[in-house]
């Protein structure tokens, strides 16, 4: 791991910014989309529908 930190740091910071966003990529491909979490992204769509909603604004 130590050798993977000082490749990595010795990347120009537009070749660690491409790396992160690969790294993202495969993991987010590994992420399974269950039952559960749809149900509960219907259930966001529907509350925000009805009204149910909160707006948050950054600072």
């Amino acid at each position: 791991m130590e050798q993977v930190k000082e490749d990595f740091k010795a990347l120009p910071k537009s070749e660690q910014w491409g790396l992160l966003e690969k790294l993202q990529d495969e993991l987010e491909d590994e992420l399974e989309l269950t039952e559960e979490f749809k149900s509960e992204i219907k259930q966001a769509k529907q509350d925000i529908a009805e009204g149910r909603g909160r707006l948050v604004k950054p600072e």
